[in-house]
């Protein structure tokens, strides 16, 4: 029989774990964390995760979170392949805690909750947006995209990126995708400074990892 290797948690389990001082680790990129955060967690981006998980103790209880709960299921998952146990996954992410009313640390920005400037897309957001006709871009090395990738999406390596953008459709949504969404932000966050719109850009939360944990196709 196989074993859950991490527990999903609602917000309210969650802010019970909070009380008793059960470390939070936040792993979306620095500048959502910036916007805002659960009260005294830790941030380890899951772009990070692979050369910094060590940082966190193995035998206490650690709750990890990111938007929708997405990326700290992959990154609750690493760390249970590492032998780590008592592990936590914040169910819908931080957008879940903020619904159920619950405190944020928005220090020293002003106390709203700020998104991205471009569209979080989860991987079933992501596929509606696909099946409506949106041109998918994965970020990732040709070695990466080889490996697996989602059907159809065209391989521009982040390195090419910025002088690629000018063959891009500008009448179709974009999604933008790497492995787990951290250079992918990059991409899509430089795709709405030059000349695209918030609505038109999303990026794959999770990245494939986030793609082929919801059980959605590949193609090699």
């Amino acid at each position: 029989m196989l074993t859950v290797p991490y527990k999903d948690i609602t917000p309210e389990e969650a802010r019970k774990l909070q009380r008793q001082n059960v470390l939070f680790v936040d792993v979306r990129e620095p500048e959502e964390f910036a916007q805002v955060r659960l009260e005294g967690a830790q941030l380890i981006p899951l772009s990070e995760f692979a050369g910094r998980y060590q940082e966190l103790p193995k035998n206490q209880p650690v709750v990890l979170y990111c938007r929708s709960g997405n990326r700290s299921a992959q990154a609750a998952a690493w760390l249970s392949a590492k032998g780590y146990a008592h592990l936590f996954n914040l169910d819908g992410g931080i957008m879940a805690w903020y619904q159920a009313g619950l405190p944020l640390d928005t220090q020293p920005l002003e106390a709203t909750y700020q998104d991205t400037a471009f569209t979080e897309l989860t991987p079933h957001e992501a596929l509606r947006w696909i099946q409506e006709g949106a041109y998918v871009v994965d970020v990732r090395e040709p070695y990466e995209y080889a490996m697996g990738h989602i059907p159809g999406a065209v391989n521009i390596p982040l390195g090419r990126f910025v002088g690629e953008v000018g063959n891009l459709p500008k009448d179709r949504k974009l999604v933008v995708v790497c492995a787990s969404g951290g250079r992918s932000s990059q991409a899509a966050e430089y795709l709405v400074g030059h000349g695209f719109t918030k609505e038109q850009v999303g990026n794959l939360e999770g990245g494939t990892y986030g793609w082929m944990s919801a059980g959605l196709e590949v193609a090699r």
